[in-house]
């Protein structure tokens, strides 16, 4: 397999089928599993959910149309200290290692290396698995569920608290404390997820013209380091698509752009303080690559340093791939541009301010499913949304910022990125972003549109999430 053509999903076990064909099929594989273990008493061993699981999550994540799966198979993550979440039962990675044993997936990658996302360091990433020609006979050749009677696994909610055991991450249960405390925002997180899936699943989503399952706009909110307060980012499988295919998402053959909140925890931190960053780019420092001074900002904001180390010099020098000279050259640079904030770097506040940002993107995604009823995808602190939606968007975006900053803040630097459109659609974003926008009506929209189309898009890959050691056999 040529290396430019390998594109693969992280599997998840997040959802399950209530489609009379899967469920079939499921309960088929799970008989000829017990058969095979010639079992002589009856189990308690739920492997028809068992597989149910695995056949939706090979659905999901397009097996069918030729991704190959990461599919991590190491005991440790099943159970015990190591265990990943409660979707990882030990019958998943008996019915797993079955289907593999049984040649119905086929190895196409051992565990590999691959850099980072922004970094020169690497992450381990799982044996990669494709399905057989045995399976394309004797299970399916097509997806088995309808999308929309797809749900979410009982077995997992909407949000998950994570902390670090031996550099694996792991879901734990919050104390009784915390979950008192959060309660509110709990509940929040859960109802606004639940019906974002409920409104997006009626939604036809695609890249180019190539359709997406609904479930993998699904979303879960991740806490860290054990508490509540901390992180809290949404995360879905979509965000995992790099740049340029996310740039051609369609909503019912609409489509999109994407809006963020530029250099956003710099200008937080500002606006915190009561201050304004004094220049435009807070990631521009003369004789540096933007994207390196962006990526030592934020280790300096999520370093938690000592009193025996402030620096986050050798991090910074890892992270990149430079001598630790030049880092600490760049760190002092850092220091110096933005030394009205300069108290919390390495302090450890980056996942705190994730916490707010979070907050900040489950407004605007709550607003835009139950009061507008317009599609929405998440990326952190940017959001997808159809074009005739921009001003919607930079609307709320603003409105939300201030609800949770600041009334009289006025939020700098909101910007878009998209395909590129025709010279009409580009004009009418752009007084969009102006807010000049009288006259667009719908029917100035869906002649818009309908004259876009929609454009194919080829050579789709994806960035997987950052797997540990111990996440990745």
């Amino acid at each position: 397999m040529n290396a430019d053509d390998f594109k693969a999903h992280y599997i998840k076990y997040h959802h399950i089928s209530d489609d009379p064909t899967l469920t079939e099929k499921a309960e088929l594989l799970a008989n000829l599993y017990s058969l095979s273990k010639q079992q002589q008493r009856k189990s308690n061993r739920d492997f028809a959910t068992a597989f149910n699981v695995i056949l939706t999550s090979i659905d999901i994540f397009q097996a069918y149309a030729g991704w190959s799966l990461y599919i991590p198979t190491n005991n440790n993550l099943f159970s015990g200290t190591y265990k990943r979440n409660n979707t990882y039962t030990t019958e998943i990675r008996d019915a797993i290692k079955w289907l593999i044993s049984n040649n119905y997936l086929e190895k196409v990658s051992g565990v590999t290396r691959p850099k980072k996302k922004n970094s020169k360091r690497r992450q381990w990433m799982p044996q990669a698995y494709q399905l057989t020609n045995k399976w394309l006979s004797e299970i399916s050749d097509k997806s088995l569920s309808d999308p929309r009677l797809i749900r979410r696994n009982p077995a997992v909610g909407y949000w998950e608290c994570r902390r670090k055991v031996d550099g694996a991450k792991v879901a734990v249960k919050p104390s009784d404390r915390q979950l008192k405390l959060n309660h509110t925002m709990l509940s929040k997180t859960d109802d606004v997820l639940e019906s974002y899936d409920k409104f997006m699943v009626n939604v036809v989503t695609s890249i180019g013209r190539i359709a997406i399952m609904p479930a993998q706009l699904s979303m879960m909110r991740i806490f860290s380091k054990g508490s509540l307060n901390q992180g809290g980012r949404f995360y879905s499988a979509v965000q995992n698509y790099k740049k340029e295919p996310r740039k051609h998402l369609y909503f019912d053959g609409e489509p999109t752009l994407e809006i963020d909140y530029s250099s956003f925890h710099p200008h937080l931190l500002y606006h915190q303080a009561g201050l304004e960053f004094n220049g435009d780019d807070p990631y521009a420092i003369e004789g540096y690559d933007r994207d390196n001074v962006k990526v030592a900002f934020n280790i300096m904001l999520n370093r938690k340093g000592t009193k025996n180390n402030t620096s986050a010099a050798n991090t910074i020098s890892d992270e990149l791939g430079i001598d630790i000279e030049e880092s600490e050259v760049l760190e002092t640079a850092i220091l110096t541009l933005h030394s009205p904030i300069a108290q919390h770097f390495n302090s450890g506040i980056g996942l705190k301010l994730q916490r707010l940002d979070s907050d900040i993107a489950m407004s605007v995604i709550d607003h835009f499913v139950n009061v507008l009823k317009r599609p929405i995808v998440s990326i952190h602190d940017s959001f997808i949304v159809s074009v005739r939606d921009t001003e919607s968007l930079i609307l709320l975006m603003a409105d939300s910022y201030r609800m949770y900053v600041d009334d009289m803040i006025v939020m700098r630097g909101i910007k878009g990125k998209a395909q590129q459109f025709s010279t009409e659609l580009m004009d009418a974003i752009d007084l969009c972003f102006k807010q000049q926008t009288d006259g667009m009506n719908n029917n100035y929209w869906n002649a818009l549109i309908f004259k876009e189309g929609v454009k194919d898009f080829k050579g789709i890959s994806n960035e997987e999430e950052d797997a540990s050691d111990a996440e990745a056999l």
